[in-house]
């Protein structure tokens, strides 16, 4: 990859926007700066790392906290406080249901949903909030930098293409090198990330592609002029152009075999906020995997339920199609494998330098909490 694409991607990934994510949040004091001091139990029970390569600290460990160890969760700041949490809707909603249902009030935990404009990383980063969601290919490198956050767990698989027109010859990305493809978004952002991984991923020299940043509502005729070859959409987005003739998908994070198991979005929480509060932390998780459980198990229902609550709009049929067709049931080691994969990735493309130890960053990124969605089955 060429040095000036790395300092592009650099620079677009500081100010990035998860226009997929539908996630927003308000400026907001965090739980952890409501809350003084740490507790004993985060103490005893959690150990992180000092600085590493990348420039940020290693993930805070939970998988060993007890959960249910009632006297030390209240030892811990955030015990009996209000916790901001972003405000996420479409194929984000687990967090919103979570609190619409109950699930946080389940495990004793007093929840605030928040909105603003703001950047979903940078406010759980920065400790506005304590927990937000998102998609993975643009909050990698931010967290590899220094932001103040780590994945808390897994959300669903799936959500974006990468798609030409109806009557293109191409029949995958590999055919597409040196091309000109549309992104919703800028250089460092979710569409530009993917589209780098799928052209990785067939054998095109990324270097070949010309990055066209458009709207996406615009896109679609575009392709059709010749203006661009293709575009990355959010499955959604493109399904009602490829159901009219218009456009068809030739690589997607739903089907393609190498992407298909890999998650899409992921739960992230600050650190300081994990570190000083490991077992508020893991009943965040909790909550959240109950909403995850009930969305796969019985989607019908959680759709309309979405739609009722007006974290779901749109074509009806489009939108059901969509949310169905991710895996809202992703493991502990599926999560693991992503974040390996990406950071193998990014070090490929010259995204993330070369000479920093793999191991370290995945370190540095994730810690499971020692539970899968799938035990949450049953639970609704």
């Amino acid at each position: 990859m060429k040095r000036s694409m790395k300092q592009w991607l650099t620079l677009g990934l500081c100010g990035l926007a998860l226009a997929g994510c539908n996630t927003s949040v308000n400026q907001s004091q965090s739980a952890s700066q409501e809350a003084n001091g740490e507790s004993q139990a985060a103490d005893s029970q959690v150990q992180t790392g000092g600085a590493e390569a990348g420039g940020g600290t290693e993930a805070v460990a939970l998988e060993p906290v007890n959960v249910d160890d009632e006297e030390a969760w209240k030892q811990e700041p955030a015990y009996g406080k209000t916790i901001k949490v972003i405000n996420s809707t479409g194929c984000t909603a687990p967090v919103n249901v979570a609190e619409l249902k109950g699930y946080f009030d389940e495990e004793g935990l007093d929840v605030e949903v928040v909105k603003s404009q703001q950047t979903t990383i940078d406010a759980v980063g920065t400790g506005q909030v304590a927990l937000g969601a998102g998609l993975i290919t643009p909050t990698l490198i931010p967290i590899i930098n220094g932001v103040n956050a780590q994945y808390l767990g897994p959300m669903h698989t799936g959500c974006k293409g990468l798609y030409v027109a109806a009557d293109s010859k191409a029949e995958s990305s590999a055919d597409l090198a040196d091309s000109k493809i549309g992104i919703h978004g800028g250089l460092g952002e979710s569409d530009h990330n993917v589209g780098l991984r799928f052209f990785l991923n067939s054998g095109v020299d990324t270097d070949s592609i010309d990055w066209v940043s458009t709207d996406s509502s615009a896109s679609p005729q575009a392709i059709a002029n010749g203006e661009l070859d293709g575009a990355i959409f959010d499955e959604n987005v493109a399904d009602p152009f490829v159901k009219n003739g218009t456009l068809k998908e030739l690589d997607s994070t739903t089907d393609t075999p190498e992407f298909k198991d890999e998650v899409c979005c992921a739960y992230y929480i600050n650190k300081d906020f994990a570190r000083e509060n490991p077992i508020t932390a893991k009943r965040l998780a909790r909550a959240l995997y109950k909403a995850n459980a009930w969305a796969e198990e019985d989607s019908d229902a959680y759709i309309n339920y979405l739609f009722e609550e007006d974290l779901l709009t749109g074509d009806e049929e489009i939108s059901y199609d969509f949310i169905d067709s991710l895996d809202y049931h992703p493991t502990q080691d599926q999560m693991s494998d992503t974040v390996k994969e990406i950071v193998a990735d990014y070090q490929e493309l010259g995204i993330v330098d070369q000479s920093l130890n793999p191991d370290d960053l995945y370190n540095q990124l994730y810690a499971p909490v020692g539970f899968d969605i799938q035990d949450f089955v049953g639970h609704n």
